[in-house]
């Protein structure tokens, strides 16, 4: 029997995730320099004209496109203004003697580039893409940089923010050193241009991957466009992993010998790479999972103080080490798309179903009651709608009960789940292997209302809670009540305390996945009674059933 998983380690939760990185990344360092400005109701073109001295040369570009009249009425914008001395430079970079001489749609795509449709403060500038998108239609991205203990915000890896939240009548103004231009390569085009990813280019055109990432998504009707995530492994990862050369690749991976048959393993490592949509490292961070163009396997994500890893998991006890996505090298957009770089080589990792033996009530956000969590026996806290990230209810409390009856880690969820308080309850299960489990919900039995549980959104068959039967069965050996979908889990045995096999699951995806109890009973009083939730086991069809039992302090006992 495999080591039982008690203390899963949850996803972080999802905004921490993203100030994690970028307090990190500045702290102890001198605040960015930004000067905060506020003015009266003058618009974004009005404001332009009163400091020609600083902004002449942008302003030239709004009227030669048509954009300075729309400017100067009121709405809500968000605009990254160059200076005069940025302008001058980008001319100087075209060859061109004034910007007159630019191509009009050249200008016209630069100033879309520069403007939101919302007002974005530098508030929201945290370590990743700006969540609205420019009226150009591809992402911004901001980022805090330090150079010899000055820090400063960058946008788009290409200009400095100078002045930041310029307040307006219809909208933001930012000032920028430099003069931001859109993504021009797609994604193939953007991998062939960087050397270091030689070899990995080399597999994308092998395996056919680079003809699907070389087609620009506006090249395609809006409702059809496609987009991606490339995360990319360099030549020094490569080699580090034993491939000096695409050959040698091709030989250890091709075990068909053709990369573009879509079973081949060289395609299958490719396409674990692609992900369908695009996805800045923010996306990547609030959200623990991603899907892959490799068929049901799915990349997961964690942060671990400032460093953002891929597919570091806790499996059957073991942290997994995973691959971490290098920040400095990551977050570049493309015409569709967006390329991150990994620090480390990774594949489709190849794992077997293990049975998650899963303590509900541990929590992250209980964990931080410090004063509470698993101890004062006797205490109920009442917890409301919207306290737990991977628990959530529409309506009703549950209370945290500690203490009192031999539940594993003398600790339980208190849920009165009935259409009249508690209607249903949706939990994020801990990462299962792809394969077929047994459920089991352990729990103190009591008189309460009729359970369904949904996995999914798959119904289950068997109920449970039940008022007032059935019952653990009287006069059988474990064996018997396991037939019969039911085992004891406490050590020592109380026929109170029982698991009840509620159906069988397919996992399709090593993933986490939802878990819903729905109440369909609206008894109340004593016929009634609170649903008290202790553990949720998932064991493999194959595997055993009914050891190991636990004791009030959580130790399995086989």
């Amino acid at each position: 029997m495999k080591i039982a998983i008690l203390n899963h380690k949850k996803m972080v939760a999802r905004l921490l995730g993203v100030f994690v990185l970028l307090s990190v990344l500045i702290g102890g360092c001198k605040d960015p320099d930004l000067v905060i400005t506020t003015t009266d109701d003058v618009n974004i073109t009005g404001y332009l004209e009163r400091f020609p001295d600083e902004y002449s040369e942008f302003r030239k570009i709004l009227d030669l496109t048509g954009n300075a009249s729309f400017l100067a009425a009121y709405g809500t914008y968000t605009i990254f203004v160059p200076t005069n001395t940025a302008v001058k430079q980008y001319l100087d970079d075209k060859g061109k003697a004034s910007v007159d001489q630019v191509d009009m749609d050249e200008l016209k795509a630069l100033v879309r580039f520069h403007l939101i449709q919302d007002t974005v403060s530098s508030n929201s500038f945290t370590d990743g893409k700006i969540l609205q998108p420019t009226m150009y239609g591809q992402y911004l991205t901001t980022g805090a940089t330090n150079v010899n203990g000055d820090s400063y915000i960058t946008i788009n890896k290409q200009a400095r923010v100078l002045k930041s939240n310029i307040r307006l009548g219809n909208g933001v103004m930012h000032v920028i050193d430099k003069v931001m231009e859109p993504a021009k390569l797609t994604l193939a085009q953007l991998l062939e241009a960087n050397t270091s990813f030689s070899i990995f280019t080399q597999a994308a055109k092998a395996t056919g991957f680079y003809d699907t990432l070389n087609i620009a998504a506006s090249a395609s009707k809006k409702e059809n466009r496609k987009w991606f995530t490339v995360i990319a492994e360099s030549d020094e990862v490569l080699r580090e992993a034993g491939y000096n050369s695409f050959e040698e690749l091709k030989a250890d991976l091709s075990h068909t010998g053709d990369p573009k048959n879509t079973e081949d393993s060289l395609y299958l490592y490719m396409a674990y790479h692609i992900l369908p949509s695009d996805k800045y490292m923010v996306d990547l961070i609030t959200s623990p999972s991603h899907t892959t163009l490799a068929p049901l396997e799915v990349i997961t994500t964690r942060t671990d103080g400032s460093a953002l890893l891929l597919n570091a998991d806790l499996i059957n006890g073991v942290q997994e080490e995973g691959a971490e996505v290098i920040r400095e090298k990551s977050d570049f957009s493309a015409t569709n798309g967006v390329l991150h770089a990994a620090a480390d080589h990774f594949k489709i990792k190849m794992r077997t179903p293990i049975p998650i033996y899963w303590e509900v009530t541990d929590q992250p956000e209980l964990r931080r009651m410090v004063t509470i969590f698993r101890k004062l026996p006797g205490t109920s806290t009442s917890i409301a709608p919207g306290t737990l990230s991977d628990i959530s209810w529409p309506s009703g409390s549950i209370n945290y009960v500690t203490g009192g009856d031999p539940h594993t880690f003398n600790d339980y969820f208190s849920l009165n789940l009935r259409p009249a308080v508690v209607p249903y309850i949706d939990f994020t299960t801990p990462l299962l292997v792809k394969g077929k489990y047994k459920v089991w919900v352990c729990y103190r039995r009591v008189n309460a209302n009729d359970i369904q549980a949904f996995f999914n959104g798959e119904p289950l068959p068997r109920l449970f809670g039940l008022n007032p039967t059935p019952g653990y069965p009287s006069g059988v050996t474990p064996e018997e009540a396991e037939a019969l979908g039911w085992k004891m889990y406490t050590e020592p045995t109380d026929n109170r305390y029982v698991g009840r096999m509620i159906g069988i699951i397919e996992v399709k995806t090593t993933d986490r996945h939802n878990l819903r109890f729905l109440g369909l009973t609206n008894r109340g009083g004593s016929t009634g009674n609170a649903f008290r939730l202790d553990m949720i086991h998932f064991i493999p069809i194959d595997a055993n059933q009914i050891s190991p039992r636990f004791t009030p302090e959580g130790v399995p006992v086989y």
